[in-house]
C-alpha cells in the first residue's frame, strides 16, 4: 500500500492559529451544527488528517471556514490540504466556478505557486471564454449578517487605501510596464483583499465603495497582466473586475472595464469582439452621463469602427469624444481623469486605421507633447508608433530619431508590448541597415536584445 504524505499545509495552519487538534475539531463541529450537520470529530480525527487522510465534502470547506475565523484572513479549502487535488488548473479560468471574491482570491494566490503559475502563464485568450457581458440590475440587497470573527468590515480609510494602491500600481505600469511588480499586486489582492471582503457579505454604500475600489485594483492588475503577455489570465482578471463592479451596482466602473476589454480584443486582432465590447460599454454607461467617461468610451468605439472600415461612424464618434473631452476632467487619479495625451493617442490610432496618415502623425506629436516625462511606457510606445508611420512614407532619418528616443526609454521598461515594438523596429530597419542612421539605431537595438 502506498504511504500517504503528511499534510504539511494543515500543520502550518494549526501553528498559525495556535490551535491543538482537539480545538480545531470542536470548531469544525460547531460550524457543522450551525448548518444542520451532526459531526463528532475529535483530536484523533485531526491526527488522521495530518497523516494524509481526507474527509468527505463539505468538511474541507468547514475546516477552511474555521481557520478563516481564527486567523482573520480568507483560508480556502485547497489551502488546508484536505480537498482532493485538482487534475488540472483549468477550473481557475472557468467562468462562474466560484464566488466572485473566492474565485479572485484563489486565482491571485495560485500565481504564487509554481505549478498553477506556469499553467496560468500559458493560458490563451478565448473568444468563447466569456459571453458578451450585459448590464442587469443587481440582485436585491440582503440584510447585513454578523461579521465573521477576525475579519474587519470596511471603513472609509480602507477604501482610501485601496484607491491609493490602484494609483500606485497604475503609475508603476505607466513608468515601467505591466510586467514590473505585477506579481506583487496579485499577492496584495490575495492577502489584504481577502481580509477585507472575505468575511460575511455586507450591504450599504461603504461596502459598495470597497467593492468598486477592489474592482479598480483588479482592473489595473488585468491591464498589467496583459502587458506582461499573459492575455488569457488578463481576460479572467477583467471578468472578476466586471463582476465586482456589478455587485456594487456601479455602471461607470463596469463600462470602463468593458472598454479595457475592447482594447485587449483589438490588440489581439479580434475586431468584431472589440467592437461589440465598445458598444456594450456605451450602452451600459448610458447618456447623458459623465463627459470624462463618455469621451473615453466614444473614442474607443471610434477606433473599433475604424478597424472595421466604418469611416463615417468612426469620425462621428471621434468628434463626439472630442466635444465631451472639452468638459472632461484632464488631471487626477486613474478612473477619474482622461488626460489629453490619451485622447490624442487614440485619435492618432483612429486616423492611422482609416489611412489618414498625416492626421495620425500630427495626433501622435500632440500626444508626445502632453505626455509626462516619467511615463516611460507611453512615451516609448508613442515614439515607436510615430517612427513606424514616418518610415512608411519614406522619412527614414526622422523615423530613426524617434526610434532612438524609444530605445533610450527601453531599459526602464518590462512590457511585452514594448518588446514587440523593439522586434518591429529591427524588422523594419533591417532592409536599411547600410544607411548610417539606421545602422546606428540597429546597433543600439541589438545591444538591448543582447542584454
Amino acid at each position: 500500500m502506498a504511504r500517504r504524505e503528511a499534510n504539511g499545509l494543515l500543520a502550518a495552519l494549526l501553528g498559525e492559529a495556535d490551535w491543538t487538534g482537539g480545538e480545531l475539531a470542536r470548531a469544525v463541529n460547531g460550524l457543522g451544527t450551525a448548518q444542520g450537520l451532526r459531526l463528532r470529530y475529535d483530536r484523533t480525527s485531526v491526527a488522521h488528517w495530518l497523516t494524509g487522510s481526507r474527509p468527505r465534502p463539505p468538511i474541507p470547506d468547514l475546516v477552511a471556514a474555521a481557520f478563516s475565523r481564527r486567523v482573520g484572513r480568507l483560508v480556502l479549502a485547497a489551502e488546508t490540504g484536505l480537498a482532493a487535488p485538482e487534475r488540472s488548473w483549468e477550473s481557475l479560468l472557468a467562468p462562474g466556478a466560484a464566488s466572485v471574491v473566492g474565485g479572485l482570491i484563489t486565482l491571485c494566490r495560485a500565481e504564487a505557486r509554481p505549478e498553477p503559475r506556469a499553467f496560468l502563464a500559458r493560458s490563451g485568450y478565448a473568444l468563447t471564454a466569456l459571453a458578451l457581458p450585459s448590464w442587469r440590475s443587481p440582485p436585491a440587497a440582503q440584510p447585513v449578517t454578523p461579521a465573521v470573527s477576525g475579519f474587519r468590515r470596511p471603513v472609509p480609510e480602507d477604501v482610501q487605501l485601496l484607491q491609493e494602491m490602484a494609483r500606485v500600481y497604475a503609475a508603476l505600469s505607466r513608468s515601467h510596464g505591466g510586467a514590473h511588480a505585477r506579481s506583487a499586486l496579485a499577492a496584495y489582492i490575495g492577502d489584504d483583499v481577502s481580509r477585507l471582503l472575505g468575511g460575511a457579505p455586507g450591504v450599504g454604500q461603504l461596502h459598495d465603495d470597497a467593492r468598486v475600489a477592489v474592482a479598480q485594483l483588479v482592473h489595473v492588475l488585468a491591464v498589467m497582466t496583459g502587458d506582461a503577455g499573459r492575455e488569457g489570465l488578463a481576460q479572467r482578471y477583467f471578468s472578476h473586475a466586471l463582476a465586482l463592479a456589478h455587485q456594487a451596482g456601479d455602471r461607470r466602473q463596469y463600462a470602463i472595464t468593458l472598454r479595457a476589454m475592447s482594447s485587449q480584443a483589438l490588440r489581439l486582432l479580434h475586431h468584431r469582439r472589440a467592437d461589440e465590447l465598445a458598444h456594450a460599454a456605451l450602452t451600459v454607461h448610458g447618456e447623458p452621463g459623465d463627459p470624462t467617461v463618455l469621451s473615453f468610451l466614444l473614442v474607443q468605439r471610434a477606433l473599433t469602427s475604424a478597424h472595421r472600415g466604418e469611416r463615417l461612424v468612426a469620425l462621428a464618434d471621434l468628434a463626439a469624444a472630442e466635444r465631451r473631452h472639452e468638459r472632461a476632467v484632464h488631471e487626477g487619479a486613474p478612473f477619474v481623469a482622461y488626460p489629453p495625451s490619451g485622447l490624442h493617442y487614440q485619435r492618432a490610432e483612429v486616423f492611422l486605421a482609416l489611412g489618414d496618415d498625416a492626421e495620425g502623425r500630427a495626433a501622435l506629436r500632440s500626444a508626445l507633447a502632453h505626455r509626462p516625462p516619467g511615463d516611460h511606457r507611453q512615451v516609448a510606445l508613442t515614439h515607436a508608433r510615430l517612427a513606424e508611420s514616418l518610415l512608411g512614407v519614406g522619412h527614414l532619418e526622422e523615423a530613426c530619431g524617434h526610434w532612438s528616443r524609444f530605445l533610450d526609454r527601453y531599459p526602464h521598461l518590462h512590457s511585452r508590448q514594448v518588446d514587440r515594438s523593439l522586434s518591429e523596429l529591427v524588422r523594419r530597419l533591417r532592409p536599411h541597415q547600410r544607411q548610417r542612421h539606421a545602422a546606428a539605431v540597429l546597433d543600439q537595438a541589438r545591444e538591448h536584445i543582447r542584454r
